[in-house]
């Protein structure tokens, strides 16, 4: 989220409370609470009391970091550490700290999901020494959310004074130097692209980018980890959360369907499936997730073509997805978002 906020479109509101900023509590509780995890042990799991971000351990190598944006992914490799997506503006320096906490070496590598400044907001803390990768499409996007990426380290400085929680003060000085240096668009630019879809050995760790084409963006990249039989699909799974729809970032509903089903083909039955939000679990929530695109498609196509306004179809109970979070502000822009696709609306 980009000063604090889920996406970079020019009307996307800030998270202050879910109504917004509880968006991100309910994004921790969800994800550190419900995660689903093999039956080992616990080594090198960092105390609640001494991190900012909730990390728990989800196979042997690899280590799941909750809060502040989307979900983080932490692999062990052979003498060093791979992410996938970096947090909200600011963060960054805390994440590569607490990451390298663990104790497997330093942070060579960094894999970004998409372009959202929610998961890339602390890129700037590892291009300068670590390969950042993303897909092609994700690059030409950073120059527009300069501003936003700068904006979000400010923002934040006063959210996390109000906090209550441990270690914040060495946070507010990451936040303040962050803010100072008003890093540029460039210092959050990947350092590798790729095109497709593509399998990479990285520290000895196997890892399966996959590209479908557009869906919650047009760069929108699967991450699996066959060792570890794990999968993160970052914003292409929120998890009961109303999904954020980015129209002018490459939203497709059809497409978004299809890179939900090719998550659903990567992970079987007993695949830790990490979304972009809300908890951990398995290829059930892709399967939701695919599900959503496909009903809501539809309704929005015969709202259309029954003559049903924009306000109308955002207005209806919607009572299936009564329990899905965020539906105080990001209900409508999915509806609204998903209603203009349908009706051939200029994006602007």
């Amino acid at each position: 989220m980009i000063a604090n906020t889920l996406a970079d479109t020019p009307a996307e509101p800030s998270i202050a409370s879910l109504s917004r900023r509880g968006f991100l509590g309910a994004a921790v509780a969800a994800a550190a609470g419900t995660v689903l995890l093999p039956r080992r042990g616990w080594a090198r799991q960092p105390s609640a009391s001494t991190t900012w971000f909730e990390w728990k351990k989800l196979t042997q190598n690899v280590y799941l970091a909750a809060g502040e944006g989307g979900n983080v992914i932490a692999i062990v490799g052979k003498g060093e550490l791979i992410l996938v997506d970096a947090k909200n503006p600011g963060y960054g320096a805390a994440l590569r700290r607490e990451a390298e906490a663990l104790g497997f070496g330093p942070v060579r590598t960094l894999i970004n999901t998409h372009h959202h400044g929610d998961h890339v907001g602390g890129n700037n803390a590892f291009t300068k020494d670590c390969v950042v990768i993303a897909h092609a499409n994700a690059k030409p996007r950073f120059a527009a959310q300069e501003k936003r990426l700068q904006d979000g380290g400010k923002n934040a400085i006063g959210q996390v004074g109000k906090s209550t929680k441990a270690g914040k003060e060495a946070l507010i000085k990451d936040l303040e130097a962050y803010v100072a240096a008003a890093p540029k668009a460039a210092d959050f630019e990947p350092t590798k692209t790729i095109a497709s879809s593509e399998k990479l050995e990285i520290a000895g760790v196997k890892i399966e980018l996959t590209y479908v084409g557009n869906g919650h963006t047009d760069n929108d990249l699967i991450v699996y980890l066959p060792d570890e039989n794990l999968v993160h699909g970052g914003d292409v799974l929120f998890n009961t959360f109303w999904p954020y729809v980015d129209r002018p970032g490459g939203f497709s509903s059809e497409g978004w369907a299809k890179t939900a089903e090719k998550i659903i083909e990567i992970a079987g039955e007993k695949t830790i499936v990490v979304p972009g939000h809300g908890a951990v679990g398995d290829r059930a929530i892709a399967q939701t997730q695919r599900q959503f695109w496909i009903a809501m498609r539809a309704k929005a196509q015969a709202a259309v073509k029954a003559g049903e306004t924009r306000d109308q179809f955002l207005k209806r109970p919607w009572d299936e997805y009564k329990d899905y979070a965020a539906a105080d502000w990001i209900k409508p822009i999915t509806l609204g978002g998903v209603y203009d696709e349908a009706a051939g609306a200029p994006i602007s």
